[in-house]
């Protein structure tokens, strides 16, 4: 009988780009896992106001000249919007042994940024700012939770040129995004922990170059 397993998240990658006209966003999250046992299916929570597109599961199958070579799949998934609770069927069983270069889930999703006084995930302070507030349980309010424990968090934030980014994670490169146009504003905790719901941010508007 194959033991019932579980994924610890250990690194969560997140990718933001908001949209300053419609108030909408879209998001891609790499959830890099361990793993005990086997798993073929998952749970994780996320917010019934955002809507889930695709979840799918990237494994590196063997390292080459120090890169990983990766093999994914798309997977099942089924949302009940009463418990805000996506469960994930894998097309094959996954371990420790199939992930042993590395594995992640990934989940691509969009959703609307709250009104202001929403002060729960990504919401507008006022019509040129957006504000995060993930605690005391409102981090699947704009993240997929597999569980809130600490895990290493890169953030990308993929705005208009001259919109900024305030964070207490610290710099990445920033750089041209793809397609042009755009920006990615990269931050990441380091070497540092922490728990999603301790993760806060707040993006600006672009601001207007005034020429004299």
């Amino acid at each position: 009988m194959t033991e019932t397993g579980k994924f610890t998240p250990k690194k969560v990658d997140i990718t933001l780009t908001p949209d300053f006209n419609q108030y909408t966003f879209v998001a891609n999250v790499k959830v890099h896992v361990d793993v005990s046992g086997s798993v073929k299916d998952f749970d994780f929570k996320i917010s019934k106001d955002l809507d889930v597109e695709r979840v799918s599961f990237i494994q590196a199958s063997h390292i080459f000249r120090g890169n990983p070579n990766s093999l994914g799949h798309v997977a099942t998934i089924k949302f009940d919007k009463k418990t805000e609770t996506v469960h994930v069927t894998l097309l094959t069983e996954i371990n420790a042994e199939s992930i042993k270069e590395g594995g992640y889930f990934e989940v691509e999703y969009n959703g609307k940024i709250g009104e202001k006084g929403a002060n729960k995930g990504l919401f507008r302070l006022d019509a040129l700012t957006f504000d995060t507030n993930l605690k005391n349980g409102n981090a699947y309010a704009l993240l997929p939770v597999l569980a809130d424990v600490p895990v290493l968090v890169t953030l990308t934030v993929i705005t208009p040129y001259r919109a900024g980014v305030d964070t207490k994670l610290d710099a990445g490169e920033h750089t041209d995004a793809p397609g042009g146009q755009l920006f990615a504003n990269e931050f990441n905790s380091g070497e540092t922990k922490i728990k999603l719901s301790d993760l806060h941010f707040k993006i600006n508007a672009p601001t207007f170059l005034k020429l004299d």
